[in-house]
């Protein structure tokens, strides 16, 4: 891996743990993310104006794909707005990110999708992240038993992780379509095809917004107060995908940059515990080097 290839990722994993760190401590909502989102579309406008993108090119089937994605993209902002607002960003972040890697493996297991299956090395890699994934609720190890795992907040992330696993699929299934007809991977094409989904969650959540009150006053406080924090949280996770998308383009293999991006998750769990003062119990801390060892494994044995 090259110095401008790590300094791309590192910049991008400060800025992914730093959006999450952001939504935590503005104690999120589907408002706003609704505007996090929209800023995130209006930044992926221009890419779209200027690229060779032609709606009229797309096929029905990869509108339906899009669609979906959306449906799944709010479905993993709500579950991440409240989950946050109901527990620490230290077990929210950790648990979000890593159960979408079981779940996904699993799905393309079962509907046979990808041109390869998980290697053994990566399977082992998965059993160590769901391990991890169970300690990190625990205040102490003597409190291992199921009912600690049925509670709103690991529903919550669990929805968020759902919402997670469906948009990486129909988000990889659309990206295919894409390069099926345009006939090459481009990068303003990728944000092209980003820009439709960030409007479209943004419409989205602010369809929800309008059926709930509370949601209704949170938005309208935060245009009142001209709020920041939402427009700064969709600069910085959509500089957080350009920054991979280009160091994409410095690696020899994927898997390294994958397995690089997962430094974040630390990070997340460390600004939790230092910053916001989070409880930092050993199984938490525990789960979470657990965690990234699993995602390390299987990025660089897939």
């Amino acid at each position: 891996m090259s110095l401008t290839a790590f300094l791309l990722i590192l910049a991008s994993v400060f800025l992914h743990a730093g959006w999450n760190f952001i939504s935590k401590k503005s104690v999120p909502s589907l408002a706003f993310y609704a505007l996090s989102c929209g800023t995130a579309a209006l930044l992926w406008l221009w890419p779209f104006l200027f690229s060779e993108f032609q709606s009229s090119q797309m096929p029905p089937n990869f509108w339906v794909l899009t669609f979906f994605s959306v449906l799944f993209e709010i479905l993993y902002v709500g579950g991440l707005a409240y989950a946050y607002r109901k527990s620490d960003i230290s077990l929210v972040y950790p648990l979000a990110r890593a159960l979408p890697l079981l779940m996904t493996a699993l799905v393309t297991a079962v509907f046979g999708l990808g041109s390869r299956q998980p290697s053994p090395v990566a399977i082992f890699g998965m059993v160590i992240v769901f391990i991890g994934c169970l300690l990190m609720p625990l205040q102490n190890f003597r409190d291992f038993r199921w009912q600690v795992y049925f509670n709103p907040v690991i529903f919550l992330v669990i929805l968020a992780a759902i919402g997670t696993t469906g948009y990486t699929v129909l988000d990889s299934c659309a990206m295919q379509e894409i390069s099926r007809i345009y006939q090459k991977k481009n990068l303003l094409l990728t944000m092209s095809y980003l820009f439709f989904i960030e409007a479209g969650i943004s419409l989205g959540a602010l369809l929800l917004v309008c059926c709930n009150k509370t949601e209704r006053l949170e938005f309208s406080r935060l245009v009142r107060t001209r709020s920041l924090w939402p427009i700064l949280t969709g600069i910085c996770s959509s500089s957080a995908y350009v920054l991979i998308l280009l160091a994409m383009n410095f690696v020899t293999n994927v898997s390294y940059l994958q397995a690089f991006r997962q430094l974040s998750l630390p990070i997340g769990v460390l600004a939790g515990i230092l910053i916001l003062k989070e409880s930092h119990s050993a199984p938490k801390l525990l789960g979470t080097l657990t965690i990234v060892v699993g995602l390390v494994i299987v990025a660089l044995f897939p």
